[in-house]
């Protein structure tokens, strides 16, 4: 019975352990998302459908 017990709490602790590495990686990549929007206006022009396209290419 003690054994039972304790395959159970090992098993639930690395289940639990793998779930909280993968919030964690979500977690991350969400902040580094957002840190990137933040970060990007002040490089480069905002990308907006209104843009005027580019011309083209003139023949050579």
């Amino acid at each position: 019975m003690r054994r039972r017990i304790l395959i159970v709490l090992l098993a639930l602790g690395t289940v639990g352990g793998y779930a909280s590495g993968i919030a964690s990686l979500r977690y991350r990549s969400h902040c580094r998302r957002a840190w990137m929007e933040a970060r990007t206006p002040h490089q480069c022009p905002p990308c907006s459908g209104s843009a005027e396209a580019p011309a083209p290419p003139g023949p050579r």
